[in-house]
């Protein structure tokens, strides 16, 4: 009788416990510990400058500066480049990147220098053309061509504000040789960082007074 009784207690508790038992469908979150994960900062962006213009072509010379290897890099891609064959782009100018993207929807970039390795900047005969020289990281040196409309003027300006923007900031990681370096140290106000705070500011209120 008793072995009868405790077989019906064990069936009657395991019918209750089925019909109470409830399927698992996730992990217990009782001791579960959440990572979080550290947010990083959102990088500054640079100032930049993006200006139209064609791009004739990229041509290697010997010499990373001259007015006369510049004047003949222009005048030989001009001349061996048929003018069809130039691209109309986009070129955005920062102080450490100068970076040439066509016009078109695609925005195909054509070529990217490194504002540190540019070694020459000038304005061929023709004031319509203009070329910068980079010193590649084969160790040769590269002069890119552009033609700009009406004059190319405001892009050499542009990559101009760039390299000094660009020395600047060499200035402000070794400031114990901006004395040295700084021609107008001497006078207050007149530092390199002074004159060049507002420099590319300066230069598009210039353009808009001209063509206003």
């Amino acid at each position: 009788m008793i072995e009868r009784s405790l077989q019906i207690d064990a069936n009657s508790s395991s019918s209750s416990s089925s019909r109470c038992a409830i399927r698992p469908t996730d992990l217990p979150t009782e001791n579960r510990r959440w990572i979080r994960h550290p947010s990083f900062p959102t990088p500054m962006e640079e100032p930049k400058k993006v200006l139209k213009a064609m791009y004739v072509g990229a041509i290697e010379v010997n010499q990373p500066t001259g007015m006369e290897v510049l004047n003949e890099a222009i005048d030989k891609i001009v001349s061996t480049n048929p003018i069809e064959n130039w691209d109309n782009v986009n070129v955005s100018v920062a102080p450490s990147m100068i970076s040439v993207n066509s016009s078109d929807p695609d925005a195909r970039l054509l070529c990217e220098c490194r504002v540190r390795y540019l070694s020459f900047l000038g304005i061929g005969k023709n004031i319509r053309n203009c070329a910068f020289i980079m010193h590649t990281a084969q160790d040769k040196f590269v002069a890119h061509v552009f033609c700009c409309e009406p004059t190319s003027g405001a892009l050499c300006k542009t990559v101009e504000a760039a390299c000094k923007l660009r020395y600047q900031k060499c200035l402000d990681v070794h400031p114990e040789g901006s004395g040295r370096y700084s021609a107008d140290s001497h006078t207050p106000g007149k530092g390199i960082g002074a004159t060049l705070k507002n420099l590319m500011s300066s230069f598009s209120l210039k353009k808009d007074k001209a063509s206003s």
